[in-house]
């Protein structure tokens, strides 16, 4: 069965390119980009110096180049950051406006354009100078089931990665050298002070919550607070929302309170 292709146009591409462009975004990046070959991806947290995630970054390597996908609205900022520390290094990178990403799910048949699976989840991304006429709303829900959310202009550099759970997609390496906020982020992991992660919930319909609204959610009968970062509207009706809120109680959640309304809702 052929791969259904959808575009994402959520996303933006840049390519990074030059001898020392590899190591440049390995000392920049959260992930062992120098662990990569040639056909391999990887995401990869973009971070301030006080570890807390600028935005997600899907990290291909081709044999010369690596392209580097990302938040539409937040790639340009993102390339403007990383402009300043280029210094005396050889790379050189530019956002590709006419190369589209796009998103197929795992089939039998390998999509025709150049692909790439990051850390072995079942998810391709191609890029290719052609936009796809599907939307990518069911992409989008199989991302944020399998913990691939991207933030946006009101949420970038709220959250250390794993408040995002980009420990789990295998964003960040806990063995390799120095980063922006690398100190942070590994003291947060061996001292255990993460006390907030994902909630994946299905809201039984559609809401107008979105990115950054504060919302609360009910578990066990008690309500705590939580920052949505991700939402799609779901493949089967109603809303799919990724929210950080409090890691316990680890009870599915029965109940969301947004703009002073209750909704239903299960956690997937």
């Amino acid at each position: 069965m052929k791969s259904t292709i959808n575009s994402l146009n959520y996303l933006s591409t840049a390519r990074f390119q030059g001898a020392e462009a590899g190591d440049f975004l390995q000392n920049q990046l959260s992930a062992d980009i120098a662990a990569l070959k040639p056909g391999e991806a990887s995401f990869a947290c973009y971070c301030s110096p006080k570890g807390k995630v600028l935005g997600l970054l899907l990290v291909c390597r081709r044999t010369d180049d690596f392209l580097v996908a990302a938040a539409a609205d937040l790639l340009p900022r993102i390339l403007e950051r990383l402009s300043i520390f280029v210094m005396r290094t050889r790379v050189e990178f530019s956002a590709q406006s006419g190369l589209h990403v796009l998103g197929a799910g795992i089939s039998s048949e390998p999509v025709a354009e150049e692909s790439f699976q990051p850390g072995g989840l079942p998810l391709q991304y191609v890029f290719s100078d052609r936009d796809a006429a599907g939307h990518g709303t069911a992409f989008k829900n199989e991302e944020l089931r399998l913990g691939v959310t991207w933030l946006n202009a009101e949420t970038t550099e709220k959250f250390i990665p794993q408040m995002l759970g980009y420990d789990r997609i295998g964003a960040v390496s806990f063995s390799k050298g120095c980063y922006p906020g690398q100190e942070i982020v590994a003291r947060a992991r061996y001292l255990g002070k993460v006390k907030r992660a994902p909630v994946i919930v299905q809201v039984d319909e559609e809401t107008s919550a979105a990115p950054s609204d504060s919302v609360e959610i009910c578990r066990d009968e008690a309500w705590s607070r939580g920052t949505i970062i991700d939402s799609v509207a779901g493949e089967n009706g109603g809303t799919l929302l990724v929210i950080v809120a409090p890691l316990e109680p680890e009870s599915p959640v029965t109940g969301l309170k947004h703009n002073e309304r209750l909704y239903r809702c299960a956690t997937t």
